[in-house]
């Protein structure tokens, strides 16, 4: 007796579950269970994925492999002085709080493809990509942003043309080149901003600049060389402040009691 009625009570409780199950759900479809909210909780608001990492940077040594760049001197190609840098402005970066990753940190066998460097900038969406490109001639640094036109309005679609990705990031790449020439300047290391498409700048989803180096005019006219150790840290230090400058005031950190309720700062 006690059996039967345990079936009958079974039989009961699923026709009670289908009846209040949807028909769409009992089909297979994907419709989302809803989550359930425990009594006297307050209502959890959803954190939106962050469009860029504020402490996260990525340098990308120009050139490598097979592609040499220019010849800087008789011993120094441009592949070995971006590399150089980017080994130098590592830890300068890492000693102002951020994560530094780098399209190299080797000279590889083959030459890397733009696709590949703009990819890695791409999937790891940080603050700033910093491009480093060095020259044996003219003067001093040159920083460039890239030459598209600024977008007027937000894009209609999530999906960007890689030929035009920078274009919503044209107004915070001219606000890091120039805080990337107010650090120079204040350096004495002569700077000249200017825009063009360095490749692969135009395809950039984050605030990005290249910067080539050049020699050193100093007031006595002679020329240091971009191979030269102490203007390439000086160099570096100018960058990984602007950097840093330009995080505290693009993506300040968040207030104690923000945070709490916002979960760790990216």
């Amino acid at each position: 007796m006690t059996s039967k009625r345990s079936s009958i009570l079974t039989a009961v409780m699923l026709l009670l579950i289908l009846a209040v199950v949807p028909m769409q759900a009992r089909q297979g479809t994907s419709t989302p269970v809803p989550q359930v909210q425990a009594p006297g909780s307050a209502p959890a608001t959803p954190r939106p994925a962050p469009a860029f990492y504020r402490n996260l940077v990525v340098l990308d040594p120009a050139h490598g492999g097979r592609d040499s760049g220019s010849q800087i001197s008789g011993t120094a190609a441009e592949k070995d002085i971006t590399l150089t840098l980017a080994q130098k402005l590592r830890p300068a970066l890492v000693a102002q709080g951020f994560t530094v990753v780098t399209t190299r940190d080797s000279d590889p066998a083959d030459e890397l493809p733009t696709e590949f460097r703009a990819g890695i900038a791409n999937h790891n969406r940080p603050i700033a990509c910093v491009l480093l490109h060095a020259t044996g001639s003219g003067a001093g640094v040159h920083v460039v942003y890239s030459s598209l036109p600024e977008a007027k309005e937000k894009p209609s679609t999530a999906v960007l043309p890689w030929e035009r990705a920078q274009v919503p990031m044209i107004a915070m790449s001219s606000r890091l080149a120039n805080e990337l020439g107010l650090a120079l300047e204040n350096a004495h290391i002569q700077a000249l901003l200017f825009r063009a498409s360095v490749p692969p700048i135009d395809n950039l989803i984050c605030p990005a600049v290249a910067v080539e180096v050049s020699p050193l005019k100093s007031d006595s006219g002679k020329s240091v060389p971009v191979t030269d150790s102490s203007y390439q840290q000086r160099v570096v230090d100018a960058i990984a402040a602007a950097v840093a400058s330009f995080r505290t005031d693009n993506a300040p950190a968040p207030s104690q009691s923000s945070a709490g309720h916002a979960g760790v700062s990216q």
